[in-house]
């Protein structure tokens, strides 16, 4: 039998979704077949790369998340959603503005990183 680990229980579901990141010029479309206040499990085509961090938009339910990519395999990838994150997609809502901040800073700082790694080895 097995020990749940969550804190709060997901609800079957079989919605679209789709999965936005490098500042929202790339977007993946997925499903999410369960759902929590704290998390869900997408399912996207397994030959694509998701980078641990990024935005899922659910239209359905009128929602953005930022997503943190907890576990993969295959097509299925578990995330956890960063409570205070959630907003409407496409508002403007103060909560919106500080999730698109930290990730462009997230993004700045792993591009000045890979720079430095380029610049080194070359």
């Amino acid at each position: 039998m097995t020990t749940e680990r969550r804190q709060t229980p997901r609800l079957r579901s079989l919605l679209g979704a789709q999965a936005r990141y490098n500042q929202q010029r790339s977007t993946l479309d997925c499903v999410v077949r369960n759902i929590s206040e704290g998390g869900a499990l997408i399912v996207v085509p397994e030959t694509v790369l998701l980078p641990p961090d990024f935005e899922l938009a659910i239209a359905q339910r009128q929602r953005c998340y930022q997503a943190h990519m907890r576990w993969r395999s295959g097509t299925r990838i578990g995330v956890s959603f960063e409570a205070e994150e959630a907003s409407q997609p496409g508002g403007s809502s103060d909560a919106d503005v500080a999730m698109r901040l930290r990730m462009a800073e997230r993004d700045n700082a792993r591009m000045k990183s890979r720079i430095e790694q380029l610049t080194e080895a070359g």
